[in-house]
């Protein structure tokens, strides 16, 4: 008991909690008590699938700060699955970029924000909301996701990317280095 104790208290609960049932409980208070669930086994690694997208903004922000802390005093390693590339920015070291289940980008976070080598990634950064009211500037949405390349041996992005050639549609680039600690799936990658 004294165990559950400590691992309750280091998520910022109260023992008192452990008497009450789970309809008694804010969404905050769930996600804590799911990290705390997480960690009693004092694992090396977490998988985190969209662990904040369901809470209000500033519980989001209160649990990334947990979870944070956590990684830094007890050394666990989150892979961190989310589509908010904000959150993404925020709590990660290393992104790999996902296209229809593939790894299209990898690398260190600030590395690839700050210059995204896969259209496909450049797309995505280029659609998060930029908080400055006077920005009217809207991104250019890509073109549907045809059926039939899901299937072919074609890169997948291909119908939907401007820089698309022959080659291109048909063979799939495979991940390859571009930088130190970047890789990218992409004949054509991003300067």
């Amino acid at each position: 008991m004294a165990r559950v104790e400590a691992v309750v208290n280091s998520v910022s609960l109260r023992p008192d909690i452990l008497s009450r049932y789970p309809h008694e409980f804010s969404g905050g208070q769930r996600q804590r008590i799911a990290i705390a669930r997480a960690l009693i086994t004092e694992p090396e690694l977490i998988v985190a699938d969209e662990a904040v997208s369901a809470l209000d903004v500033s519980i989001q922000a209160q649990i990334l700060n947990l979870m944070m802390d956590l990684k830094e005093s007890s050394g666990v390693t989150y892979l961190f699955i989310s589509h908010d590339l904000n959150v993404v920015r925020h709590v990660t070291d290393h992104v790999a970029v996902l296209y229809l289940g593939r790894i299209v980008e990898r690398g260190p976070t600030a590395q690839v924000f700050a210059g995204p080598a896969h259209p496909y990634t450049k797309s995505l950064i280029d659609a998060v909301p930029k908080p400055d009211p006077k920005s009217r500037r809207r991104p250019k949405p890509l073109p549907p996701e045809p059926e039939l390349y899901r299937r072919s041996r074609a890169c997948p992005f291909s119908p939907r990317c401007g820089k698309a050639n022959d080659r291109c549609r048909r063979e799939a680039p495979e991940l390859a280095g571009i930088a130190s600690g970047r890789m990218v799936a992409c004949f054509y990658p991003e300067d």
